[in-house]
Parts: structure tokens; sequence; C-alpha cells
């Protein structure tokens, strides 16, 4: 146990050693306990595995001449570098790969999808998902999504690249996708513009059961027919000549002349037509004086202005083509007003049928027309410049790029267990307040040791009577075995620590005692089994010797010896029986459990008597102070040599102190480190205050690492047993595994008890 202070004395590395080996199970545990934990917390809290996958893209870079003579060319390669990293990572592509991957539906808008506060969350989180970097020695653009899930950073880098790919060609080609995407929306309208008119005319048809095949008016159909056709083709044209000033006076207002021809579907007219072939005449001179001169020279300054001029001329002649267009529109209108007035007379359900199919044929025609202008768009957009290519699409990662190791973790769990239970162990060994060798019991109490009984573990228990004729190994019989080793098996330690209790007994002081009382501070000190082999020891020497079981609360000794509880000493201080009656001879030993073999096994146990405690109904105390007792002891004096007393614990009940002053002397049982030192002085002088006398004290549950002093011994096999139960001993070997940790765990709490109850 710790070392005191006012001892003055120090430790030394040797009782440092002991110091460990004593608390060792508390060190392991805490060692164990903490690397599997930290290895176990390490796995269960291990961070979601995050996976990388990188596509590699290069831009193709324009080079202007202009850059390279005036800027050096370097910085601007760097800024356009840049650029391009600041517009791969842009909110622009991330809204495009969102709806890509299919996070934010691809039929809301850019401003819808700002406009929802989840929709921007989605694309900010996969803006922070992606790193784009440029490699210095090859120029490829890097880019690297990182996710949870492998798939998904595959395709989210993937998506990236695809999408810069097609953002970057939209915007080189941005006049070109915005007349593809404004002649698609109008397809889709046209096309459900006809697909409603067909419908209605079939819906007419059936509800009046209409058949024009003989009856059609031809005379209204083909005029009607002839003003119509006349009307569209005046407003198709209309739409082309529209459809041409709008980027010829965009070329004016640029200011730079390319000398291309401007193409509109149909004829505008012969002039227009000769200043469309002036200026291809133009263009073609250009070249020739460009392969000479410079944008300066008079001359291509000259053919600039007459660019100019003629393309100011077709604007204006443009112009009036479409008003010219606009009033034949007119005229055709009103012809066709005219013309349905004179056949007014027509059946009204004719009329709606024409006005029917005017409908779908103008829809057809318009469609038809549609088709062919997307059908140029198509065309135009399969020469669009593309700068981005693709060098290595993304690939789907393997391995993830935040690895945990719980190995390591709880490796390092191990060795900070290690130092927490050793720091603990000594806060222990500091903190234990109970006594544990020889010397610290003997001078803290002023009462020699006359006896200390070291433990027997259950598997010691089974070598020890293996191979015994007639002893049992398992059961209830070997736990009786055990409880009454001095009589199984006489040549064994325990045995012999029973013998030298006896001898230190008798010879310890002048005097005789004749009669001693047995009790322990608290439960489970087995003090009904040192009571029990003692009386054994003694009995062996030669001696008649009564052992009483005055424990009315949890009675053992006629469960130890197999025989009948009743009639007792209960009954025997009530006036029932007389004690000589009530006393269990050996022969009723033989007749019980115990057998005749058995107990004829070792001599001496004919030389004792049991008076078992008996069925209680009154309060123990009570019953220990009446007259019957006094009276019982008096009378034992002079019929046995010794008589033994079991009774329970001081600290749980009041019982012995009724008897301390009725005895010769009394043995108090200490199992090492059951209590703290102030409850073991408290017990001595509970029994010193009734007048009783502590004769000496017995170490219980010796074992060699708890003290010094016990190793020269050889007490290092032990057993352990506990007051008043009946522990059914299992000889399964994995089942006693766990009852050895059990053990140890309770002796571990029982130190830790210990100390908190000293503070």
């Amino acid at each position: 146990m710790a070392t005191q202070a006012n001892e003055g004395y120090e430790l030394n590395l040797a009782e440092y050693w002991q110091i460990i080996s004593r608390r060792r199970w508390i060190i392991i545990f805490c060692a164990i306990t903490m690397g599997v934990f930290s290895g176990l917390l390490t796995w269960i809290k291990q961070p979601p595995p995050i996976y990388s996958s990188s596509a590699a893209i290069k831009i193709e870079s324009s080079i202007n001449v202009a850059d390279l003579l005036l800027m050096g060319g370097r910085s601007r390669q760097y800024s356009d570098a840049r650029t391009q990293l600041a517009i791969i990572e842009s909110y622009a592509v991330m809204e495009r790969v969102a709806q890509h991957l299919g996070i934010i539906s691809s039929e809301l808008s850019s401003e819808e999808i700002r406009a929802n506060p989840n929709d921007m969350d989605e694309v900010l989180s996969l803006k922070d998902s992606i790193n784009v970097a440029q490699d210095e020695e090859s120029g490829l653009i890097q880019i690297t999504a990182t996710s949870r899930r492998p798939a998904f950073a595959r395709n989210l880098a993937q998506a990236v690249a695809d999408e810069f790919k097609i953002f970057n060609i939209e915007d080189k080609n941005r006049r070109i996708f915005e007349a593809k995407k404004f002649i698609q929306q109008q397809l889709i309208i046209v096309r459900e513009r006809l697909k409603k008119a067909e419908e209605n005319i079939g819906k007419y048809r059936q509800k009046y059961n209409l058949d024009f095949s003989t009856t059609d008016p031809e005379l209204m159909a083909r005029l009607i027919s002839d003003l119509e056709q006349n009307y569209r083709q005046a407003t198709a044209h209309l739409n082309d000549l529209r459809f041409a000033i709008a980027p010829l006076r965009k070329r004016i207002n640029n200011g730079s002349w390319d000398y291309q021809a401007v193409t509109i579907a149909g004829k505008v007219s012969d002039y227009f037509d000769s200043l469309n072939k002036r200026l291809v005449d133009m263009a073609l001179k250009r070249t020739e004086l460009m392969t000479n001169y410079t944008d300066e020279h008079p001359q291509i300054q000259e053919l600039r202005q007459q660019a100019q001029d003629i393309l100011s001329t077709m604007v204006n002649e443009l112009g009036k083509q479409i008003h010219l267009t606009q009033r034949r529109i007119a005229s055709i209108e009103a012809s066709i007003e005219n013309t349905k007035k004179r056949f007014q007379g027509l059946p009204e359900q004719a009329l709606e049928i024409q006005r029917m199919q005017r409908t779908v044929r103008i829809n057809e025609e318009l469609f038809d027309l549609l088709e062919k202008k997307y059908q140029e768009v198509l065309i135009k957009e399969a020469e669009k410049v593309q700068a981005v290519s693709l060098v290595r699409p993304a690939m789907l990662p393997t391995t993830r790029i935040n690895p945990v190791n719980p190995s390591q973790s709880g490796l390092a769990g191990l060795i900070l267990g290690l130092v927490l239970g050793l720091i603990i162990a000594l806060v222990l060994e500091a903190m234990d307040s109970s006594v544990g060798t020889i010397e610290e019991v003997e001078s803290y109490l002023g009462t020699p040791v006359v006896g200390f009984i070291p433990q027997l573990e259950h598997d010691e228990a089974i070598d020890l009577f293996k191979g015994v004729e007639g002893l049992a190994i398992s059961g209830h019989q070997l736990e009786r075995q055990i409880r009454l080793i001095s009589h199984f098996s006489p040549p064994s330690t325990i045995s012999e620590a029973y013998r030298s209790l006896r001898t230190n007994l008798l010879f310890s002081q002048e005097g005789t005692h004749q009669v001693i009382l047995i009790t322990s501070s608290t439960v489970k000190e087995g003090k009904s089994t040192i009571a029990a082999n003692l009386s054994i020891a003694l009995a062996q020497q030669g001696g008649r010797i009564l052992l009483i079981d005055a424990d009315m609360r949890k009675p053992m000794q006629h469960h130890t010896f197999g025989i009948k509880r009743d009639p007792g000493l209960s009954e025997c201080l009530v006036g029932q029986y007389h004690w000589k009656d009530a006393v269990k001879r050996f022969s009723d030993i033989m007749l019980g459990d115990l057998g005749i073999d058995q107990a004829l096994l070792t001599p001496g146990l004919d030389q004792l008597e049991v008076l078992t405690c008996g069925i209680v109904h009154a309060s123990p105390p009570d019953l220990l102070a009446a007259p019957a007792m006094d009276t019982i002891l008096k009378e034992a004096r002079e019929e046995y040599d010794m008589v033994i007393i079991d009774m329970p614990p001081l600290l749980h009940t009041t019982d012995a102190t009724v008897l301390a002053s009725k005895v010769d002397g009394v043995l108090l049982v200490y199992n090492i480190g059951s209590v703290v030192r102030g409850a073991l002085k408290r017990v001595q002088s509970n029994i010193e205050s009734v007048g009783g006398k502590v004769v000496g004290i017995i170490l219980n549950g010796v074992r060699g690492e708890l003290s010094p002093d016990y190793t020269t011994y050889k007490m290092n096999r032990y057993y352990a047993y506990s007051y008043g139960s009946e522990e059914k001993l299992r000889g399964n070997a994995i089942q006693q595994v766990f009852i050895k940790i059990k053990r140890r765990i309770l002796s571990m709490w029982s130190y830790m008890r210990s100390g908190s109850n000293q503070n």
C-alpha cells in the first residue's frame, strides 16, 4: 500500500516497480482502453471519403501582330490565361454545369435561378468543389473536382470541361447562336399554331359533317387563293427586307468594312443587285491592293469610303423597297376584302373552312421558311471557331485523397493510455488509505497479525484436487472442498497457513483464549471460511472444538459442513432446545451432504462439533443478548477445549459487539484492500469500547503483488470467495477468463472507492 510521508521514507526504483506491478491491471486497462478507443474513434469519426478527378484542356491563343509589337505579347498571353482560369470558375459556367448534371432544371432561365436561393446554393457549392490551375511547363489547364462520390467527381470535372468548351464557342460565335436560338423558339411557336389550326379544321368538319369535294365554290377558292398567295409572297418578301436591313445598318455603324456581299432571300431590285455587284468588285480590288499597300494607303481609304457610300445607298434602297412592299400588301388586303364581299351569299360553313385552310397554309409556309432559315444557321454554326480542346478526359477515382489510419491513432492512444494508467496508478497509490503489509497493520492497529491466508483461484483449486480420489473438480462439491481445504488438502500451502494461524493464536499471549469470536469489518472478507478451517486445524491437533455459527444474518456453516440448519442456536436461545441437543456432531456430518468417505478423509474432524444458526424469528442482537447465551458460553467452556464463534461483520451489524465482552478474545479478519484504514480502526474501537479485546488480525486474500513482504512467503496463489454467497463454480475455460476479468475490474473499483472514502 501507499508509503506514508511521516515515515521519512522515499520510494526507490524497486518500490516504483512494485507499485506498477500491483497496479498493472489498471495500467493495462487504461492502455488497452485508450488504444482501442482511439483507434475505434478514429475509424468511427473518420471524415467522409473525398475523391478527386481531373480533366485537362488546351486553349488556343489568338495571336495579334499589333499586340506582339506594342505590348510584347508575353504579358498579354499571361493576362489571357488568368482570364480563362477565372472564366472557368465563374458563376456563368457553374450555372451551366449544374443544369448539365441535372442538379438544376435545364428549363429555368438564369434570372429564375438567381431568384431561387436553393438553386444559388447548389451553383456556389459546385464552384467550391472546383479548382483550376495551369501547368507552367505545358500550358495545359487542369480542372480538378472533389466530391464524396467518385462518380460525381468525375462527372463534375468532365462537365466543367465540356461546358466551358461550349461557353467559349458560344462567346466567339454569339450572333450565330442568338439567331439560332430565336429561330428555334419561332419554330416551336409556329409548329404549335400549325398543329392547332389543323386540329380546328378536323373538329369543325366533324361537327358539321362537311364534305366540299363537289360543292366547294371553285371561283371563290381560286380568286381568294391567288390573292392570299400574293399576300404571303409579299409578306415573306417584306420579312426578308426587314431581316436584311438590320445587319446592314449594324455594319455601317461598326465602321469596319469587310467588303462582303449582302445576301437577301429573293430579289430586291435591279439597282440593288448592281450595288451588290460593285461591292464584290471592290472587295477583289482591295485584295489586290493589300498585296502592296497597307490599310492607310489612299487607294485603300478611297475604297473604304466608296464601300461606305454603297452600303448607305443599299440601306436606302432597302428602305424604299420596304415601303413599296408595304403598299403592295395593303392593296392585296383590300382586294381580299372586296372579293369576300362578292361571295357573301356562300354557305357560312364553307367560308369558315376556307378561313381555317388559309390559316393552315399560312402557318405551313411560315414553318417552311423558318426551317430553311434554321438550316442556313446550322451551316454557319458548323463553321464556328473552336479555341478549346479536351486533352485528357476525367477518369473515375479509385482512392480517396483524405485517408485515415486507425492503427496509428490506436498506437498513440496506447502510449497515452500507458502514461495515463501510470499516473492513475501513482495517484491511487498515494490516495490508498488501506493497509496491506504486516508492518502497516500491526503499527496502525497496535495488534499483532496472527495469520495471513493466501487466495486460491478456481483453476488452481481444480489443479489442487485433480487426481485425488473421491474429490470433485466442479460444482457445489468443489466449493465445499475449497471452503474446507484444511480437511480435504492438508498438505496444501493454504492449509499450512491455517496451521500457522492456529500456532500463532495459541502462543500469541499468556493465558488461554478458550472462547474466540471471529468477525470482520465488512462483507465478503472470508471470516466464515476462516472460522471453519481454524476450527478444523484446532481439531486436527487433538482438542475438542465447538464451532458456533452466530451469524444469524447470512449463516454459512451448515452449507460448509453439509448439515441441517435447525435446530440451532436460535432455537436454544428461545428455550426450545438445550444447546447440547442442538449440537451437530461427527455422526451428523457423516450422514449429511459430506458423506462418510469424505468425512473420514482426514483425521480430526471427529473432534469438531458444530452449533448451527437455526431458524431466526426475532432480532439477532436481542437473541444474542439473552441470558441463555451466557449460559451456553459458560457450559461450553467446561465441555470443550476451545470455542470458535462465527459472527456477522461489525460495520453492518451490532451482533459482534453484543458478545465481544463475553469472549476471551476477538480475531478480526481483514481482506487486503477491502476497507480503508479508518474503517478498520473504527471496528477495533467498537470492540474495545464494549469491553472486548482484539487479540489478533487475520489477513485474508493475500497476494504477492499487493505487498512486497508477501512475496517471500510465495503467496502468489489466491482464491476469491464472498461472504454469504453461493457462487456456482464453472469449469469452462472461456467462462473462467471472463470471471478473472470481472474480478480484476471489481478489484480496481474497490481501490478507487477506498481512495474516495478516505477523502
